[in-house]
């Protein structure tokens, strides 16, 4: 049994719960097309002007580990700036298209960022006031809060995956046949 639960698979749990659960249970996926592609754009610069753009003052640090004992999960966030006991965290994404796509079609982008929040806030015993998407692509960002609802929400996702993964009991497939066709795991997914 896993004991802490990797914050990036919390946001593939969102995206498909069986993905998420096939990734950790039964084999690891290769890196796809858009992993590679992320790596190479990934630009340390990039990040660092978008906060120096936002106004956000503070000692930045790169590629933080985090770890919540609560929640039982562990990560890497990609940047965050710490000004007394007040953080913000900053996460670099290739496309998610505006604020409203963000709640909806990229929501597990938005049960990643948060779940850094919960962590970062444990681990550094900091408050994190906003989430810093940017949308490297496009070159935007996207500012969240970490309200009680959006924590509420990553903690059940959290709960329900780990209840999953401890009973070896496969969580349903996303409802979104789109996201299967170009799925690594489609041909032995069970129905």
């Amino acid at each position: 049994m896993m004991d802490y639960i990797p914050i990036s698979m919390i946001k593939e749990y969102t995206y498909c719960p069986r993905q998420a659960y096939l990734k950790i249970m039964i084999m690891k996926e290769p890196p796809t097309e858009s992993m590679k592609y992320a790596k190479q754009v990934s630009n340390t610069e990039n990040v660092i002007k978008s906060i120096r753009e936002q106004g956000i003052e503070g000692e930045v640090s790169l590629e933080v580990p985090v770890k919540s004992a609560k929640l039982g999960i562990v990560g890497r966030v990609d940047a965050v700036v710490v000004n007394k006991n007040r953080a913000v965290i900053i996460e670099a994404k290739l496309n998610i298209g505006n604020k409203k796509k963000l709640y909806t079609r990229y929501s597990h982008v938005l049960a990643q960022a948060t779940a850094y929040a919960m962590a970062l806030e444990e681990t550094m015993k900091v408050t994190v006031d906003k989430i810093i998407i940017i949308n490297q692509e496009k070159e935007t960002t996207i500012t969240i809060r970490p309200t009680p609802n959006l924590r509420k929400w990553t903690e059940r996702t959290i709960q329900d995956m780990r209840k999953h993964i401890q009973n070896q009991e496969p969580p349903p497939k996303t409802t979104n046949k789109a996201k299967c066709k170009a799925c690594y795991f489609k041909d032995i997914c069970p129905p």
